[in-house]
């Protein structure tokens, strides 16, 4: 098992906030060592601190958990240059030393901390990166089968909601969109719009306007909007309801691709 050597300042703990963050990296197959498991009471406390961060038999990583207490106590700062020590003089660049951040902005990072890594321990997947770093390997990367040349957000209106599209990256006009036909004759859908990406629109200048009927290739009766407005990476396409539709179709107006919100979440 790696050995990592865990700086913190005893304040952030009144809530065991540290004693969670090591019981989540004591569930891998790092071997966390830390003041009150490790230093025996009684003893010169640096003297054992500096054995064990610069003894590679005892650390071969170093970690802290950076927070508005620990960035200002001298004793977190000592272990820092402990380990800094350790890092340019007995192993070189080999030795691991990173920052397990927490309500801290970039520019207050100490200077030997803003060239490392830096774990934001918000993010979901932090034991992740501790065990990346820990073992000098990169996180690697996992694309999701689910990634859509479309991004889709659904926002809260006074009427219900709205569905934006836009795509990624690709530009594309004409652009429509389409759902059953029952959906717009009941008044659950209520209308679509073009504008600006995140900006929910309460009128738009549409070009070639699309507002009619349509029958589908698999048969499908629709109610279509859409106009030769070209969707982007910062236009977008709205489409208004009271309550999801079941399904939607949009793109290319001689290329709609279905939406099943009942397999996906907008």
């Amino acid at each position: 098992m790696k050995k990592l050597w865990l700086t913190y300042a005893w304040k952030d703990n009144e809530d065991k906030d540290i004693d969670f963050i090591i019981k989540k990296l004591d569930e891998t197959d790092i071997e966390v060592k830390f003041d009150r498991r490790n230093l025996v009471p009684g003893q010169r406390l640096w003297q054992q601190i500096g054995k064990y961060i610069t003894d590679s038999n005892n650390c071969e990583a170093w970690g802290i958990v950076l927070t508005k207490n620990s960035i200002n106590r001298e004793e977190c700062i000592e272990e820092l240059s402990y380990a800094l020590d350790r890092a340019l003089n007995a192993k070189g660049n080999a030795f691991p030393i990173f920052a397990l951040l927490h309500g801290i902005l970039p520019r207050e990072l100490p200077p030997a901390l803003k060239i490392r890594l830096c774990i934001v321990l918000e993010n979901n997947n932090w034991v992740d990166q501790v065990i990346a770093a820990v073992n000098k390997t990169a996180l690697g990367f996992t694309p999701s089968k689910e990634l859509s040349k479309f991004i889709l957000r659904e926002h809260k209106t006074d009427e219900g909601y709205c569905l934006e599209i836009r795509p990624r990256f690709d530009r594309i006009s004409p652009f429509a969109i389409a759902v059953d036909y029952h959906e717009k004759e009941s008044g659950n859908v209520i209308r679509g719009n073009f504008g600006p990406s995140g900006i929910i629109p309460s009128g738009h200048a549409a070009y070639n306007w699309i507002d009619s009927e349509k029958t589908l290739t698999d048969g499908t009766h629709c109610w279509v909007c859409g106009a030769s407005n070209e969707i982007n990476s910062t236009n977008s396409i709205f489409l208004f309801y009271k309550k999801r539709p079941k399904r939607i179709w949009f793109g290319h107006q001689q290329n709609l691709e279905k939406y099943d919100f009942n397999c996906h979440n907008a």
